[in-house]
């Protein structure tokens, strides 16, 4: 590595670049000349090379160093690193994408990569591979957030621009700069900037009361004790532009869009919204000291918040589900599905969570002798925000209200129940599913009105020279293997492999999915067989028809 410092450092200085200490390089782009009158100066920090990628600290633009305010506006693939005060702020230039520690990737390269920089915001030209996602406009680099549901920001582009909105904030009490804690009987807003800690985390939320998933965050964050203050919101209209928050904020100041703050209020929490270099809207948020608005430069105070957003990413799943049985299998379903958005889930299980569960199973040692469907169903809705989670021991009332019905109860005598007697001439699909001991053998049955029943692919395991052969070669492995495991009290439970166990959970999770957007299955029986030391397990699928013989023919 030393070695490759040396050489890194001889070729910048081949370059004209000078070094101010051992790691920190100062030159200028272009070496000679300009590139249509313009000169940058940068500071290139190789701390860490090659294995940490070199940070590039963009200084000057044409000799000029305040470039809080002087900064080009069209100028894109910089980000900002905010101080309390914008004029001091500090700008890198993001133009070593895909970094790796290799050889050709020395001070020549990088000095390459600066220019191309340079070059494609001067001339306004960038090449695809160059022009990746980046930032917002104003990067949003802070130990703070503030929470927002995907509807504000979409409301948000609605309203009328230049116009000062407010609405209620709730965050954790602020800590002072001597360590104290602010009371929460009193307003945070109340509070003179400079006596906050910013160095501390807060999140923030606006008070939305309509919108059930975003409150519940909001609860298990703050719980119940915290502060009120005031969240300020405007809309700047689509033809402005700006590069740095100094000139952000000046454009607000300019346009008096602060008349409409209370002098009462110490510290402002602001949320603006503007069009962004990529043509879509975007928005930053900041905490702001009275000094600023009262114009007194010399005493401004800022901290940046980061915004984060409960998206809206649409239905991957757009079915209500039926779960009957959410053991080791079911569970891991119902958290997929879950991940999966599904528009609705049902779940119906009489059994309770044991000890033996455990590691077994989604739900944890907290949940331990409660109900699983009613465990299952509240701690995936507090775990994901998700609405339309659902629980209960009625299956009549599960098959009714589901779209398609999933059934993983653990043993043959309640899938024989449900199958020829409850759900024998259920008109909606059913998956069924079901595995060994080890997980050797893992076999899946979907019967739709136009297939067979569970009796028919009974039938079809004797007459299906495949499936039979399959079959027969998982039987002698699950016999060579201990099929059980005893607790302290002698109890016998069956072994599983939960790696195995969840592979089968999102072979199952993918047929839904499936079916969801075609309404039918490519499918209508699958086998997975592992050997015992398998990695990958060998499929066998195919069509279940009717069994003349059968009685649901």
């Amino acid at each position: 590595m030393d070695e490759n410092l040396y050489t890194v450092k001889a070729e910048l200085a081949e370059l004209g670049f000078h070094f101010l200490d051992n790691h920190i390089a100062i030159g200028h782009v272009p070496q000679t000349g300009n590139i249509n009158n313009h000169v940058i100066q940068v500071e290139i920090n190789l701390d860490c090379y090659p294995i940490k990628q070199p940070s590039i600290k963009l200084t000057r633009i044409n000799g000029e160093e305040d470039l809080y305010q002087s900064m080009p506006i069209k100028w894109r693939h910089v980000d900002e690193i905010v101080a309390s005060n914008p004029k001091q702020s500090e700008f890198y230039i993001c133009c070593l994408h895909n970094w790796s520690a290799k050889r050709e990737q020395n001070g020549f390269f990088i000095y390459s990569r600066i220019l191309s920089w340079l070059e494609s915001n001067v001339k306004q030209e960038w090449k695809l591979e160059e022009d990746l996602p980046t930032w917002r406009i104003l990067p949003q680099f802070s130990n703070s957030v503030l929470y927002l549901p995907e509807f504000f920001l979409k409301q948000g582009e609605k309203v009328e621009s230049k116009t000062m909105f407010k609405m209620d904030l709730y965050h954790q009490p602020f800590t002072f700069k001597n360590k104290t804690k602010a009371s929460t009987n009193k307003r945070g807003d109340l509070y003179p900037y400079k006596e906050i800690n910013y160095q501390e985390s807060y999140t923030f939320f606006p008070e939305i009361s309509e919108e059930k998933e975003f409150n519940k965050l909001k609860s298990l964050i703050l719980g119940e004790k915290h502060s009120k203050s005031t969240l300020f919101f405007t809309r700047i209209p689509r033809y402005t532009e700006f590069k740095t928050f100094y000139q952000l904020l000046n454009y607000l100041r300019i346009n008096n869009l602060f008349r409409e703050i209370s002098k009462d209020i110490k510290n402002v929490v602001l949320m603006v919204m503007y069009m962004g270099d990529s043509g879509r809207m975007e928005a930053t948020a900041v905490i702001l000291g009275r000094e600023f608005i009262e114009r007194k430069e010399e005493l401004v105070g800022l901290t940046v918040l980061k915004i984060e957003s409960m998206a809206d990413r649409g239905k991957a799943v757009d079915l209500t589900i039926g779960l009957i049985g959410v053991g080791s299998l079911g569970s891991q379903i119902a958290r997929l599905l879950v991940e999966k958005d599904v528009d609705r889930l049902i779940l119906s299980d009489k059994d309770k969570m044991s000890l033996e569960n455990l590691g077994r199973h989604v739900l944890g040692s907290f949940h331990v002798g409660n109900y699983k469907s009613f465990a299952l169903s509240n701690f995936l809705s507090i775990l994901y925000l998700k609405e339309g989670i659902s629980a209960t021991f009625d299956d009549d009332e599960t098959a009714k209200h589901s779209d398609l019905l999933v059934v993983t109860v653990g043993d043959s005598q309640a899938y024989d129940r449900l199958a020829f007697q409850k759900f024998l001439n259920y008109d909606k699909p059913i998956i069924w599913a079901w595995t060994s001991p080890n997980n050797i053998l893992q076999e899946i049955v979907i019967t739709t009105k136009l297939t067979g029943c569970l009796n028919c692919y009974y039938e079809k395991i004797n007459q299906d020279v495949q499936l039979n052969r399959l079959q027969e070669i998982a039987r002698k492995e699950i016999q060579k293997q201990p099929s059980s495991e005893f607790d302290a009290c002698g109890n016998p439970h069956t072994i599983s492999r939960m790696e195995r166990m969840v592979f089968f959970a999102t072979q199952i999770v993918s047929l839904i999915s499936y079916y969801s957007k075609n309404k039918n299955f490519k499918f209508d029986y699958v086998n997975y067989y592992w050997g015992i030391d398998d990695i990958i397990p060998t499929p066998l699928l195919g069509h279940l028809e009717r069994n003349k013989s059968c009685f649901c023919n």
